[in-house]
């Protein structure tokens, strides 16, 4: 719990960066309303406040990220959820990746603090894992651990902020990713890091989804020695279209126990390295890195998957090549 509470500063530090605020949501630019665009390759770029959408917001406030790129659209959509207590700014590489690749693309916030793993982690109740990230997705009261309404749901802040982007932006037929008052789950490929990577294959067990991609994840119960109930459970999405990747060297999950959940889950393996291999990586669905990272503050391997300020980095400052290499394997291109 003591490394969780360490991770919760860190991305906090991360946060005092001031970012764009665009919640008018018309237009095209780079988020300060002034029409320029400081990525040529984005030609829809939007930070959007939550409470804009959806005035019952009241936490976990911080701005979506949503881009399209001039790709061909695959009209598929990318969702990308940040790890414990980090918010979408903080994942841009990976988010504009997906829109590079033609998909709709959107960093969603949503309410992530560490009252999962404090409620979860070492209880004698191993159901709590499968408790919590179901209340955090569709807002159902399942556990005293956390405390997640309707409004402020995974499933809620998704289909609000795509109907508010279907009023405001009719050019890209967000439309296309709700009906009948839900999210068209069919549609989308759903990623996360961290407790975001964990939410992602959760869902991908609750609904039918296009791919479930999990970067530096794990539900492991300590006192129990276990992994989470839920993650043996049968899911909604084959196997086959769920992916990982992991840092061998992670300070927070020890990959040995990333090992033995991925095996229980049925991932397609052996774990291929990215640093040593190409795609299609022996059509692993299990890749590992040991990269090193950009920067070695506090959890530096658990981070390096994708987190913006440790992804290694080209001499321009992208993503090295290895990375977005991966990234367009996991992501699909």
């Amino acid at each position: 719990m003591k490394n969780l509470l360490y991770l919760s500063f860190i991305i906090l530090l991360f946060s005092c960066k001031k970012t764009p605020v665009d919640n008018s949501g018309n237009g095209n630019g780079n988020g300060n309303g002034n029409g320029n665009n400081n990525n040529p390759a984005i030609v829809f770029e939007r930070f959007i406040t939550p409470s804009i959408v959806n005035p019952l917001v009241t936490s976990f406030n911080n701005q979506h990220y949503i881009y399209v790129d001039t790709f061909p659209l695959k009209n598929k959509l990318f969702i990308f959820l940040p790890g414990t207590t980090g918010s979408p700014q903080f994942y841009k590489l990976i988010v504009k990746k997906a829109a590079s690749l033609g998909y709709h693309a959107i960093g969603l916030m949503y309410p992530n603090s560490s009252d999962l793993y404090t409620a979860a982690a070492t209880s004698s109740d191993n159901t709590q894992f499968g408790k919590c990230r179901q209340e955090i997705f569709d807002g159902t009261d399942q556990s005293t651990g956390v405390n997640v309404n309707f409004p402020n749901c995974i499933q809620r802040r998704l289909y609000d902020l795509l109907f508010y982007l279907q009023q405001q932006d009719t050019l890209h037929n967000w439309g296309q990713f709700i009906s009948n008052n839900d999210v068209v789950w069919s549609k989308i490929v759903i990623a996360g890091h961290s407790q975001g990577g964990g939410h992602a294959l959760y869902i991908s067990k609750q609904v039918s989804v296009e791919r479930a991609i999990s970067f530096s994840s794990i539900d492991w119960n300590t006192t129990l020695a276990r992994s989470a109930d839920w993650v043996t459970q049968p899911g909604a999405t084959d196997v086959s279209r769920l992916f990982s990747i992991n840092g061998i060297g992670d300070q927070l999950f020890s990959y040995a126990n990333v090992q033995t959940q991925l095996a229980e889950m049925g991932f397609a393996g052996p774990a291929v390295s990215i640093d040593s291999n190409l795609p299609p990586y022996s059509n692993s669905h299990t890749l590992t890195t040991t990269a090193t990272p950009a920067t070695s503050v506090l959890f530096p391997d658990h981070n390096v998957t994708c987190l913006d300020a440790y992804v290694p980095k080209n001499n321009a400052g992208g993503a090295a090549d290895s990375f977005v290499k991966a990234w367009e394997y996991l992501i699909g291109n």
